[in-house]
């Protein structure tokens, strides 16, 4: 016995109204669609769309309190990427991530710039220790200022 393609069933377009259908299964399928959708709390093709305040108002408390969380965290990130912008940072003037150079340039010369670059960093880095010590002597001058003044008012 040969295997029979089954049937295409027509299926309910959700805009049309299948209950007023001629045809049993499209009027049995429109019935079974209709109380699944009245199960559905109330959803409905044909209903108004609802507003932002409604959809607030009817929405579960904890989908409100999980938007609330995830605005809040938004709020965070963006704030604190605003707070770094304020924090000093600056960009250093030139990042140099590839340098290129005429095909008559010797290991001599690689060397002597690298020697340079290094002393340019060594003298960077002192100045920055100076200061460093500077400030530091200074903090201490002014710490003894004032334990000087503390005693002279007590």
């Amino acid at each position: 016995m040969p295997i029979k393609k089954p049937k295409q069933a027509k299926l309910p377009m959700p805009f049309a109204a299948q209950e007023l259908s001629h045809d049993d299964d499209a009027r049995r399928r429109a019935i079974l669609i209709k109380r699944e959708l009245e199960q559905a709390d109330g959803f409905s093709w044909n209903a108004e769309p609802q507003g932002f305040a409604a959809r607030i108002r009817n929405a579960p408390r904890h989908k409100l309190i999980a938007a609330v969380v995830a605005l809040g965290m938004a709020v965070a990130i963006v704030s604190a990427f605003l707070i770094a912008m304020d924090s000093g940072i600056e960009v250093p003037e030139r990042v140099v991530y590839m340098e290129s150079w005429d095909g008559n340039r010797t290991s001599e010369d690689a060397l002597r710039d690298q020697a340079e670059a290094m002393d340019r960093l060594r003298a960077q880095v002192e100045a920055n220790r100076r200061a460093h010590e500077a400030e530091q002597a200074r903090q201490k001058a002014l710490e003894a200022e004032r334990a000087a003044a503390r005693q002279a008012t007590s």
